[in-house]
């Protein structure tokens, strides 16, 4: 008797649950999509002036596939690290060993101690720079380097 009730009851749920689906699954829903208009205010005129030939015509028809600049000198000026490192006296940091995680470890110790230093890579081998005022200045990177358990020594470069 029970088992009869019992599996009545799970049949009018299934029926209940199946009919809500099928009423959830069939909704019309109606979407309105609203196209936004382009209009201009102000209309633009170009004016082709065909009779007096500028530099920018000769250069776009030009035949050689090298390019000339419009110009009679031209100065370029690149902030690189090697030119603020050769301003100043540069150490080497020489490393025991050179993984991913070290050198993560490595960068960013330096900067959050605010030095300035370079990596430059090698032959697979990464070598790290850096630029202070004399080696007792950089104690506290080697200090917070032995943290990390990375052992490490300064060495001075000449560049």
């Amino acid at each position: 008797m029970q088992k009869k009730i019992l599996g009545g009851l799970f049949v009018l749920l299934l029926g209940g649950v199946s009919l809500l689906l099928y009423k959830l699954l069939n909704q019309s829903i109606e979407v309105k999509m609203d196209n936004a208009k382009i209009q201009s205010s102000t209309t633009l005129e170009t004016k082709s002036d065909s009779t007096n030939s500028t530099w920018v015509k000769e250069l776009a028809h030009q035949d050689t596939k090298e390019f000339m600049f419009p110009v009679n000198e031209l100065l370029i000026q690149v902030d690189s690290p090697v030119v603020a490192l050769a301003k100043g006296k540069a150490y080497r940091l020489v490393i025991d060993k050179l993984d991913r995680y070290s050198l993560f470890c490595i960068v960013q110790t330096l900067t959050v101690l605010n030095v300035p230093y370079m990596i430059v890579k090698e032959e697979k081998i990464p070598l790290i720079y850096v630029q202070e005022k004399s080696i007792t200045s950089l104690e506290p990177v080697l200090r917070e380097l032995e943290k990390y358990d990375i052992k490490s020594k300064i060495v001075e470069v000449g560049l």
